[in-house]
């Protein structure tokens, strides 16, 4: 075995703030830095994951692709393995197909709870797990113990420019952005009509002083329905718009998904439902939250001045030649879901942990959540 060596690395996730001056706002972004502790890595040992559950009824053996430690963590979908495992994940959502919870087969043995949902749609499958069964999380939270979020992470110019972090490629002239806009409105492509958030409540009420079509399963009449089938991207259709409305279906800390990371490089202004979701996430100036107006006749308003007004409707694209980054995926410091729980496994080895007494507890109120109080209220 080679000689145990010191190295100078951290992989857990924390939070730090990084306040950078914009526009006279202080904004504060995640990343992932050093820490001041020096774990110990023995260079001949891996680390052995364990899938229990499917994902979504499927599995990938594609889990450590693109990880810098894809060399010191093997990922496998075989029970029998289960004595040896380091860890083993069990996917929330399918739950459902575990008849008996296995107990750890050594101390040090860590279970993970991994989910992609939100805490409010989790909660009902999150109840049938026994106390004390969990040992760590791997969620879309800052606060999981192993960082699982959609997307990424974008990195603001001052850190994009001291990693050296290629920064975003994307139009940000008039004449690009402008280019083929023919409806003063907001489009929204939905197929969850009835959701905790009540966002679609939210979207009736300031569809009485702006202009939304909803396309979708939600949409009132047949041309709108089929108007872009699921596996279509229908840019055609979303380009004659000034706006893109994205509101999860649940509103909960750090809860950005696909709609976001999905759409942020199209040239619309996304619409998102509550600014303290995305503020310390996503570039500021960006996007345009619900709850920044008294009123949906304020938003009316001010996006009807922005249809009419260009210089005012550029300014929410004036951060893409800005310097920022979308932070490349599992590069060494912003280690993602498997990559993240690799790196956790290498510094902290098989340590003895204090499981979680009441997972659904821990998940609900770090969540965070809110249900329709703003749907509500915006009137």
């Amino acid at each position: 075995m080679r000689k145990v060596r010191k190295i100078r690395a951290s992989f857990a996730f924390s939070i730090i703030a990084i306040f950078i001056i914009i526009g006279g706002t202080f904004y504060i972004f995640s990343t992932k830095p050093d820490d001041p502790q020096i774990p110990i890595i023995d260079e001949d040992e891996s680390k052995l994951i364990l899938q229990y559950t499917p994902i979504f009824r499927g599995w990938s053996e594609t889990a450590m692709d693109g990880c810098p430690l894809k060399e010191k963590c093997t990922v496998v979908f075989d029970k029998s393995l289960i004595p040896k495992a380091d860890a083993v994940v069990f996917h929330v959502g399918d739950l459902y197909t575990v008849r008996n919870f296995p107990l750890r087969a050594f101390q040090g043995q860590k279970h993970i709870m991994y989910s992609m949902e939100s805490p409010i749609n989790e909660e009902k499958n999150l109840k049938k797990v026994p106390a004390n069964f969990f040992d760590w999380t791997m969620t879309h939270l800052s606060s999981s113990h192993v960082h699982s979020p959609y997307g990424g992470y974008w990195a603001n110019p001052r850190i994009a420019k001291e990693n050296a972090f290629p920064t975003v490629d994307l139009p940000s002239d008039t004449t690009t952005i402008i280019a083929n806009k023919s409806i003063p409105g907001a489009f929204w492509l939905v197929s969850n009509c009835d959701t905790i958030s009540k966002r679609e409540k939210a979207v009736e009420s300031l569809s009485k002083y702006f202009q939304v079509d909803i396309a979708g399963d939600c949409a009132k009449d047949a041309k709108m329905k089929a108007l872009c089938p699921k596996g279509e991207l229908c840019y055609s259709e979303i380009f004659k718009y000034y706006f893109l409305i994205i509101l999860e279906n649940t509103v909960c800390n750090d809860y950005i998904t696909e709609k976001y990371w999905n759409n942020f490089e199209l040239p619309l202004i996304p619409i998102v439902m509550k600014k303290r979701i995305y503020e310390m996430r996503i570039p500021p100036k960006s996007y345009i939250a619900m709850d920044e107006f008294k009123s949906p006749k304020e938003m009316g308003e001010y996006l009807t001045m922005l249809t009419k007004n260009k210089t005012a409707y550029m300014e929410y694209f004036k951060w893409r030649k800005d310097g920022w980054a979308k932070v490349p995926w599992n590069i060494k410091g912003y280690e993602i879901g498997y990559c993240d729980l690799c790196a956790q496994l290498l510094q902290k080895g098989r340590e003895v942990v204090s499981p979680i007494s009441d997972i659904t507890k821990w998940y609900i109120e770090k969540g965070g959540c809110e249900t329709d109080e703003f749907a509500n209220t915006w009137k």
